[in-house]
């Protein structure tokens, strides 16, 4: 304490350290955006196509996709990883595996490949 200084200065505190932004939190997360991971692992072939989509449809690895169960949500749905060649995907939902499977048929589409028919 000084004598002769402001003294209301002195009694307030020094603001609190800045804190980092949520998305710096976990950096080594893993990416849960479908459309950039489909850009980088997508099926180059039909047969690369379907391995991915009986993939999603079983929850089991098929061909060069893998899947890791991790557990379940809040919510109670199941939680999986999916590792294509460039990366892994964070499933946390059946929406977002049901949107995954519809931007495949989409593809398949675009591609003009045949028909999807399970045997």
């Amino acid at each position: 304490m000084t004598f002769g200084g402001n003294p209301i200065a002195e009694i307030i505190p020094p603001p609190p350290p800045r804190r980092r932004p949520r998305d710096r939190l976990h950096i080594n997360r893993l990416p849960t955006d479908i459309l950039v991971w489909l850009v980088q692992n997508g099926p180059q072939q039909f047969s690369e196509l379907m391995d991915l989509r009986r993939a999603l449809y079983a929850r089991k690895t098929l061909g060069k996709y893998r899947i890791a169960p991790r557990g379940h949500t809040m919510t109670g749905d199941e939680k999986f990883v999916i590792t294509g060649p460039a990366g892994p995907l964070l499933i946390l939902s059946n929406k977002s595996r049901h949107f995954l499977r519809r931007t495949l048929c989409r593809m398949r589409r675009r591609k003009r490949w045949p028909l999807i028919v399970y045997k």
